[in-house]
């Protein structure tokens, strides 16, 4: 215990030695290097389809719905109420104020990880380094999970403040980091795997104790303000479904290798580093424990969908300098300069579609429907969307008249499945019967059929497939009016 309180006192001393170039300007280039590499962020592009059922909660909050009543998905509350101040501090659900705060995680993620670096390795070029290597990774990715406001964004500074806290042994702060990253996004609470090897180490069981109340505190706060049944079913306990792979293994494996190749393609620069980082693996335990909690997170589901591992890049990120800074001294500026080509290359490659192409073709259609919508409806107007397209949503302003923002909750369809994997038998227990409530609580004056529109699922989960949908279109006459793109538009009888 006394030679892990010696070294840790060793090394603030070390971080706080007049020869360590001070680390807040850097925090200024960080932001800059960041609003680069994220300038198509700024356009009107939508990214993905969470930014637009993000924004469609968000205005649902704003205009006085409750988070799991009035609007719902499997997620913790801090970003759809990120989305909503947003909105209501702006006047306006454009999705460019929002991108902005996620520059600004982006850099402050970037920052904490230069503060470490500058702590924990003796070469005065460690804290740039890892903030830039962070940086760049960050942006090698496809663009709708390097440029999106995506929840991991805003999940990573807390997270990674959360570990540091606990390195330094401020194990109640860091616990408590911990437990809202989780409120951020539920994959952070993977993170403890780390905290509590180092709250042992400080503590011992005292430590675990003190961890594991830190950590509980925030999340039971969040059930006791949202109803701690709705909150833990669709926070926790309703994912079962969702997790759910039985049956689709080969597909699964087939897509994990595929996206964990891109993920590695694009991280190149700081997986070649990890051998050497390898050798010092007892002083960095912590980074491995941390590193391998996010691979526990990436593979939970069996998804893989490619922002999932941004929760790898901060640990991944350390380890990478802990192996550049073990090379010697006169090695290290080559070492350097290959690190650079690869980080700006593998950035490059992945920015090139992000500035070159616009909304994809689904996205087009969506915010095509949108406009007739907001054309052919009134503001207090309820509509109802059959598909995966919350962008008609918000691209309209028209509130929606089920608490989903998408049908998969009913349907089954969602990413990291297959087309085939749908049908009532996949819906969320209960789903089906909060749904038609709703439809009868605020009855749609449209609803938009957009699997006729979506060429991919569109023979899959056409509302002839789920007899109770089915029978709602019928019992009120509901018959198709307009085409747009492919997307039937449909009005009750009376």
């Amino acid at each position: 215990m006394a030679s892990v309180r010696t070294a840790a006192t060793g090394a603030n001393r070390l971080a706080a030695s007049p020869a360590q170039p001070r680390i807040w300007p850097l925090f200024f280039l960080f932001l800059a290097v960041i609003a680069v590499l994220r300038i198509p962020t700024f356009s009107n592009r939508v990214f993905n389809s969470d930014e637009a059922y993000l924004a469609t909660q968000a205005q649902v909050l704003v205009d006085g719905g409750r988070l799991y009543v009035d609007t719902v998905d499997r997620k913790p509350p801090v970003v759809p109420y990120l989305y909503a101040a947003t909105f209501a501090v702006t006047g306006s659900d454009d999705l460019g104020p929002v991108r902005v705060l996620a520059v600004l995680a982006h850099a402050l993620t970037a920052l904490l990880l230069a503060a470490e670096a500058r702590r924990r390795f003796t070469w005065r070029g460690a804290a740039l380094t890892a903030g830039l290597l962070y940086l760049f990774a960050a942006t090698a990715f496809f663009p709708g999970d390097a440029q999106a406001a995506n929840f991991e964004v805003f999940m990573l500074p807390v997270m990674t403040g959360a570990v540091l806290l606990g390195v330094h042994n401020r194990i109640a702060a860091s616990g408590f980091a911990l437990g809202f990253a989780t409120l951020t996004k539920q994959t952070a609470a993977a993170a403890l795997l780390a905290l509590a090897w180092l709250a042992w180490r400080w503590r011992r069981w005292q430590g675990l104790l003190t961890i594991g109340a830190a950590f509980a505190a925030p999340i039971a706060l969040a059930a006791a303000v949202f109803g701690p049944h709705d909150f833990m079913s669709w926070v926790f306990t309703s994912n079962g479904g969702y997790l759910d792979a039985r049956g689709l293994l080969g597909y699964v494996l087939a897509l994990g290798a595929r996206q964990t190749g891109w993920f590695l393609f694009g991280s190149t620069a700081l997986v070649i580093l990890l051998p050497w980082a390898w050798a010092h693996r007892r002083e960095d335990a912590d980074l491995w424990l941390w590193l391998l909690s996010g691979m526990v997170a990436v593979g939970a589901g069996l998804r893989f969908f490619p922002h999932y591992y941004l929760q790898l890049l901060p640990p991944l990120t350390l380890l990478a300098v802990r192996g550049l800074v073990s090379r010697p001294l006169n090695a290290r500026p080559l070492i350097l300069v290959a690190v650079a080509v690869l980080s700006i290359g593998t950035s490059l490659y992945f920015l090139e579609p992000a500035f070159a192409h616009g909304n994809s073709n689904d996205t087009r259609i969506a915010l095509d429907v949108a406009r007739y919508v907001r054309a052919h409806t009134k503001p207090s107007d309820r509509i109802m969307v059959w598909g995966q397209a919350p962008e008609v949503y918000w691209g309209s302003d028209r509130r929606p008249a089920i608490r989903f923002a998408a049908t998969g909750f009913v349907t089954g369809t969602s990413g990291g499945r297959p087309l085939d994997h749908v049908g009532e038998q996949y819906a969320v227990p209960g789903a089906w019967d909060k749904v038609l409530s709703d439809l009868h609580r605020h009855p749609p004056v449209l609803v938009v059929d957009m699997s006729t529109a979506d060429q991919r699922h569109a023979s899959h989960y056409p509302p002839a497939h789920f007899p109770q949908f089915a029978r709602f279109l019928d019992q009120g006459g509901w018959h198709q009016v307009a085409l747009v793109d492919g997307a039937q538009i449909l009005r009750p009888r009376s």
